[in-house]
């Protein structure tokens, strides 16, 4: 890496780019080619787009890189790795060049050997954890992709470098056998018409790259437009998207759902990840008559939509916001897509009821449609037109009932409780979910509330779900139950009930009467449970029986149009 630049060069990847991304995948495949390179061959590295100002011969010159920060980030971190595995692994003399060797590839040093910085900047996100890494503090590192990448090496080093030579020639390898085509700009408008023209000729570049790229190539072109304002809000917006680490393609789905709820664009019609980067995109941007104020906007909605998804709602009083996260906790289980209309309702009115009532409602209709089996492509349609219809007319609420309800969207009430009584139910936070809105809505509020802690909160299957050694003996001979039988009824909801973690564990596949201490108020909260206790038998009948009364329930007070 020391070699990308001069001495006296520091790599910078600006705030408007995304934070580092790379998986064990992408890990995977540079640690074989680097392996691979045979004896007085190279492997090609890609091509590295660096943007540079006015060079100044004394001090340090900032170089921001504008596509290739995610290969120089990997090999920087690699190079930490080496340092340590070599420092934890041979003596001191024999391994001190090479140690300074990788620092002075990590650290801009002056004529003194005096360090004055890093030589490679990362943006705001991942700054702190990678200078932890530069400087050796592994336990202070808190990025869990930045770890991730440094514990994958380390254990490689670890397992398959079996002595200092192979370790040496491992480093040699990234010195001299990486080629990279390098390519600098002079300024913004040249990088990112650079840019463009290596996506057209074929460089795989994501959505967000591509739009950010026009954004600010337009802007550059632009005289009444500041650039500088530009980017600082893009990298606002792309710091509130990259924090939600826990949604898949978090900045594309931010955009995709900001694209079909946006009363500022308009847009009527479903928005994939194909479309986000295409004529829908560029024209917008090309009549957008003010840029600033439209990333403005952006920003605002990308706030919003963090807000939305970690359940951080804070404008209204303690006990609302309470239960509006309450309910975005139940909504983000079902499903995101429909935080598309919560983007535009959130942004249209503080009527904590109507807000309330859009979240339920959509979560009854993706609960009736996805235990009925429907199709899940219409989803996204149905959320943009309400995001796009709904507030402008004089009751949103009941133009929403009145659309999902026509042309079959909403599955009937009978529909819904016979899929529900012949699902198969899985281990997951869906079916605690599940189990646990039946519980607060039907058996009185007072049970344990699942979604608070749904990791200490077990799914019980009265029914052994797993085959034991007992399973005939204690189950299906008492109670007359085949093998088929068991295969085809542990999983239906009359079978399920809820249990803390301890009592679960203690129950597992015990006999009923066993399995009844254990569904007593003084070992459980849940009142579902309780119901359990006085059964004398558990067979077919019985779990038929109570798939067909929890399907009444979910069907009559739990997942309505009216709740």
């Amino acid at each position: 890496m020391g070699d990308l630049y001069g001495q006296n060069e520091r790599l910078k990847i600006p705030s408007y780019q995304r934070r580092y991304s790379w998986e064990e995948e992408q890990f995977e495949d540079l640690w074989r080619d680097l392996n691979e390179i045979p004896p007085g061959g190279s492997h090609f590295f890609g091509t590295i787009v660096f943007m540079s100002g006015t060079h100044v011969a004394q001090g340090t010159n900032e170089i921001d890189i504008v596509d290739g920060q995610q290969r120089i980030t990997t090999i920087s971190i690699l190079l930490c790795a080496i340092r340590d595995h070599l420092q934890e692994n041979y003596d001191e003399d024999a391994i001190e060049q090479r140690v300074e060797s990788i620092n002075e590839a990590l650290w801009i040093v002056d004529r003194d050997g005096e360090r004055q910085g890093m030589r490679l900047t990362l943006g705001n996100l991942d700054r702190e954890s990678y200078e932890s890494l530069v400087n050796g503090y592994i336990d202070e590192i808190e990025n869990g992709k930045i770890e991730s990448a440094y514990e994958f090496f380390r254990e490689r080093l670890d397992t398959e470098c079996d002595d200092l030579s192979e370790v040496k020639t491992l480093h040699d390898r990234i010195l001299d056998r990486l080629i990279y085509v390098s390519i600098t700009a002079k300024g913004h408008s040249e990088a990112y018409q650079l840019f463009e023209t290596m996506n057209n000729r074929g460089l795989s570049l994501s959505p967000i790259d591509l739009m950010k790229n026009y954004l600010l190539m337009t802007a550059s072109d632009r005289g009444d437009t500041n650039e500088d304002r530009v980017e600082d809000l893009w990298g606002d917006i792309i710091m509130n998207i990259d924090s939600l680490s826990g949604v898949h393609d978090s900045g594309e789905t931010f955009f995709r759902q900001y694209f079909m709820s946006s009363h500022i664009l308009g847009i009527n019609q479903k928005i994939t990840k194909s479309k986000l980067y295409d004529p829908t995109f560029t024209e917008t941007i090309d009549e957008t008559d003010d840029i600033e104020e439209l990333l403005e906007d952006v920003r605002e909605k990308s706030d919003l939509f963090r807000k939305l998804i970690q359940q951080d709602i804070d404008q209204f009083s303690d006990s609302e916001n309470s239960e509006i996260n309450r309910l975005l906790r139940d909504a983000e289980i079902v499903s995101i897509t429909p935080f598309t209309l919560f983007l535009r309702a959130f942004s249209e009115t503080d009527d904590v009821d109507l807000l309330k009532g859009i979240i339920r409602r959509s979560n009854a209709l993706l609960i009736r449609r996805q235990i009925c089996d429907r199709n899940t492509g219409p989803h996204d349609t149905i959320f943009n037109h309400l995001a796009q219809n709904a507030f402008e007319s004089d009751d949103p609420l009941q133009y929403m009932e009145e659309y999902l309800e026509s042309e079959g969207r909403l599955p009937s009430d009978e529909q819904f409780k016979r899929h529900f009584a012949q699902e198969d139910f899985s281990r997951s936070d869906r079916t605690k979910y599940i189990l646990s809105k039946i519980e607060e809505e039907h058996f009185g509020h007072g049970g344990k509330e699942v979604v608070e802690s749904r990791y200490q909160v077990h799914i019980e299957h009265i029914l052994p779900e797993r085959p034991g050694k007992n399973l005939s003996k204690l189950w299906l001979e008492p109670f007359g139950i085949s093998e088929d039988e068991h295969d085809d009824f542990k999983k239906r909801i009359g079978n399920l009930t809820l249990l803390e973690e301890d009592p679960n564990i203690r129950a597992s596949n015990r006999s009923l009467e066993r399995k009844q201490e254990y569904y007593t108020e003084e070992k459980t909260d849940f009142k579902m449970t309780h119901e359990l206790q006085e059964r004398s038998k558990w067979d077919i009948s019985e779990i038929e029986e109570r798939s067909k009364r929890l399907a009444n329930i979910a069907a009559g007070e739990v997942w309505t149009l009216t709740g």
